[in-house]
């Protein structure tokens, strides 16, 4: 009968103990291995000083030809208005098929170059929202580049933008800050 009283106390495993036996030589040398192996790389990709992102450069350059915008759009302009140009509904307008590109080249430039904030209607959706300015991150080339592109791409079918018009522009509002659509069709027209 003693037997049964302490069959509970019997089945239970002794409790376990911390702090024993110290961790294994082989598994500090590995983690010491993966951190100076992960600084490493991401000094490497980052460069040095740490400068912040991972210094890729969004502009390809070929020998005759100057700025790919095409590669210049899909690096900067096509995480927003996407690579097909139609924009994100109620996010980001598209820039297919917009009056706001095709027309007066110096709307598009002066919408790159500065930016863009407030409401604003494309293809008959009104957008709110705000375009980051570029003016001082591309050059005057690179602008031109990128406005062409869009301007030509997805049957926009308008005129390429020159380097000349850029630099125009940059003379005439050098300290702009972000457009608004009001201010854009009181000073260079549009839509």
């Amino acid at each position: 009968m003693n037997q049964e009283k302490d069959r509970a106390r019997r089945r239970e495993q002794p409790e376990p103990e911390e702090g024993t036996r110290p961790v294994p030589k082989v598994v500090s040398a590995l983690l010491a291995g993966l951190v100076l192996w992960g600084s490493g790389y991401i000094l490497w990709h980052a460069g040095w000083p740490l400068t912040g992102g991972d210094s890729r450069t969004p502009v390809v350059l070929q020998a005759d030809e100057g700025v790919n915008g095409a590669n210049l759009y899909a690096n900067v302009c096509a995480s927003c208005h996407q690579g097909n140009g139609r924009g994100v509904p109620g996010a980001f307008p598209p820039l297919a098929d917009s009056a706001w590109v095709t027309g007066d080249p110096r709307i598009p430039v002066a919408i790159v170059h500065d930016g863009l904030q407030g409401p604003i209607e494309v293809a008959g959706e009104r957008y709110q929202g705000a375009m980051p300015a570029f003016g001082g991150q591309l050059s005057a080339a690179e602008i031109a580049a990128v406005v062409s592109h869009v301007r030509n791409a997805w049957s926009n079918g308008a005129a390429e933008v020159s380097t000349d018009v850029v630099a125009g522009y940059r003379e005439r509002f050098a300290e702009r800050g972000p457009w608004t659509v009001d201010a854009l069709r009181t000073e260079l027209g549009g839509p």
